[in-house]
C-alpha cells in the first residue's frame, strides 16, 4: 500500500516533465552526422570526486530525430568505462530541485478524517586490449564493447593524425571543434571516443560512466560546445567531502529574503531572480541550487529498490532485467568511491552558458564557506490578493479539501517553483516535505514505465 501511495504521488512529477525533448547519455561532444538536423540542447552531469578517483556521468537533451549518436571525450591515462541507468539522475534531480512555497496563512488543520490509515499527511560487456597498436599516429590503448557501446580509447601527441583517425572512423569533425582538439592535444590529453553498435538504435542508449584515477574535479565545456546551439543549459551534480562550487567562473545564489510569492498567479519570482544572475555574468555565471550534507542511505536504498522490485524497468541489466542488481551496486560503488561517508555532500550547481562561456574547462573547488544552500525556500514576502482559508466539507462526505489541493500540495513548474500550492489557502511548509526515500522510489518507477513505453520520447 505505501508503494502504491508513493507512485501515485510521484506521477504527476514525471508527467510534467515529459517534453518534445529527447534524452541520450555519456556525451562529451556530441558528432552527429551532417545530414541530420540534431541539435544538443543540455546536459545534466555528476561527478564524484574523492582523493582516489572521479567518475563523471553525463546525460545530454536534444532535439531532432537522430539516427545514431557518437561523442568524443577528453581523458587523462586510461580510464574504466561502466553502464548507469536514467534512474541515477532522476532520483537526484528530484532530491536537489528548487521548490518555492508561499507564506503560510495559519489556517486551521482540516478534520483528522481526511486522512485515512496509511496515507501521507503531510551488462558486462565484451572487452580486449588495444595492445598499445598503431594507426597512422594513433596510439589505441584500448578497444571495449560496453553494452551497446563500441569504445575505443586514444592517444596521440598529433593533433592532426588524431583528427583524421575520427574522420576515417566516421566521427563528423566540424570546423569549429578542430581547434578543440587540438588545444587538448596539447594539454597531454588522451580521448574516450564511443559509438554505437551497428543495429542499435539511440532509444537503446543507456547512461555510460567514466572513472579515471585521482582526483580530478573539472569538467571539459570545450568538448562540451560540440552539437550544441547558441545557449546550452548544464545542470551538474557532485558528490564529494564538502560543497564545491565554479573556481574559474562567476557563482552565485538566491536568497530566500528576495523570493516573492504571487497569490494571484501562485507562482513566485524565483525564475526572474535566476535570469537576473545570469544577466548580469553574460552568462557565464554558475548558480548554486542546492548544497547540503547528506546520506548515502537514500540514494542507496532507492536505487537498490528499483533494481530488485522491477529489474526490467529499472535501466540496469538487461532487457529482461538480468544483472539489474548487480549493475546497480557497481554503480553506487563508483558513486561513493573512498568519500568519508561522514563528510559526503551533495551539490547541485547550474549554468545557461553562451557558446562563448564554453571556451574554457570548468574547474571545480571546495567553497570557502561550506555553508548549506537549501533548496526549499518558504518564502515570507507575498504580493496579490491573499486567498482565504479553505472550507472542508462534514466528515460524512469526505471529498478533496479546499479547492482541490490536498492540504495544499503543489506541483513543480518548468521554472523551478511549486505551482498551485496556495490555492487552497494553507501551504505546507518544508518540514511537511513527503521524505525523499519515499517519493523517491516512486518517481523513479514511474519514469522507467513512461520511457519503456515510449523508447524514442525521453523525460528529462
Amino acid at each position: 500500500m505505501k508503494l502504491t501511495h508513493s507512485l501515485l504521488f510521484a506521477l504527476p512529477l514525471v508527467a510534467l516533465a515529459v517534453t518534445d525533448a529527447r534524452d541520450a547519455s555519456a556525451c562529451g561532444g556530441c558528432f552527429v552526422p551532417p545530414d541530420e538536423n540534431t541539435q544538443v540542447t543540455g546536459h545534466r552531469m555528476l561527478l564524484s570526486i574523492s582523493q582516489t578517483q572521479t567518475t563523471l556521468w553525463d546525460q545530454i537533451e536534444y532535439s531532432g530525430d537522430p539516427a545514431e549518436f557518437a561523442w568524443v571525450l577528453p581523458i587523462k591515462g586510461p580510464v574504466e568505462i561502466g553502464l548507469s541507468s536514467d534512474a541515477l539522475f532522476a532520483f537526484l534531480g528530484q532530491a536537489t530541485q528548487v521548490s518555492v512555497y508561499p507564506p503560510p496563512l495559519n489556517c486551521p488543520p482540516p478534520p483528522s478524517c481526511y486522512y485515512g490509515e496509511g496515507d501521507f499527511a503531510g551488462g558486462s560487456g565484451t572487452s580486449g586490449s588495444g595492445g598499445g597498436s598503431q594507426d597512422g599516429g594513433v596510439t589505441v590503448v584500448a578497444q571495449e564493447v560496453v553494452g551497446p557501446y563500441e569504445t575505443v580509447q586514444l592517444k596521440s601527441s598529433d593533433s592532426s593524425a588524431l583528427k583524421n583517425w575520427l574522420i576515417d572512423h566516421n566521427y563528423n569533425l566540424t570546423p569549429d571543434i578542430s581547434p578543440v582538439i587540438d588545444a587538448y592535444v596539447a594539454d597531454g590529453f588522451d580521448f574516450l571516443a564511443m559509438k554505437l553498435v551497428p543495429g542499435q538504435g539511440v532509444s537503446s542508449m543507456r547512461p555510460v560512466r567514466v572513472t579515471s584515477p585521482g582526483a580530478n574535479p573539472a569538467l571539459p565545456l570545450r568538448m562540451v560546445a560540440a552539437g550544441t546551439g547558441a545557449v546550452t543549459g548544464i545542470t551538474l551534480f557532485t558528490f564529494g567531502e564538502g560543497r564545491y562550487e565554479a573556481e574559474n567562473f562567476p557563482d552565485f545564489t538566491i536568497e530566500p529574503s528576495q523570493v516573492i510569492w504571487n497569490w494571484d498567479t501562485n507562482d513566485s519570482n524565483y525564475a526572474a531572480l535566476k535570469k537576473n544572475g545570469f544577466d548580469a555574468t553574460n552568462g557565464f555565471g554558475w548558480l548554486t541550487e542546492s548544497a547540503r550534507p547528506t546520506s548515502g542511505y537514500d540514494l542507496t536504498n532507492s536505487l537498490q529498490q528499483v533494481a530488485q522490485q522491477i529489474p526490467e524497468l529499472s535501466g540496469y541489466g538487461d532487457a529482461m532485467g538480468n544483472g539489474a542488481l548487480e549493475e546497480c551496486n557497481e554503480d553506487i560503488d563508483k558513486l561513493f568511491g573512498t568519500i568519508d561517508m561522514n563528510a559526503l555532500w551533495i551539490t547541485r550547481i547550474h549554468g545557461e552558458l553562451p557558446r562563448a562561456a564554453l571556451s574554457n574547462d570548468l574547474l571545480l573547488s571546495a567553497s570557502g564557506s561550506q555553508t548549506q544552500v537549501s533548496n526549499f525556500i518558504q518564502t515570507t514576502l507575498a504580493q496579490g490578493t491573499t486567498p482565504p482559508c479553505p472550507t472542508y466539507s462534514p466528515c460524512d462526505n469526505i471529498g478533496d479539501p479546499g479547492n482541490g489541493n490536498w492540504g495544499g500540495f503543489g506541483w513543480p513548474g518548468s521554472d523551478g517553483t511549486i505551482k498551485g500550492g496556495g490555492g487552497g489557502g494553507c501551504t505546507m511548509g518544508t518540514d511537511t516535505q513527503v521524505p525523499v526515500t519515499v517519493s523517491g522510489l516512486g518517481i523513479l518507477m514511474a519514469l522507467s514505465m513512461i520511457r519503456r513505453r515510449k523508447p524514442g520520447k525521453r523525460s528529462r
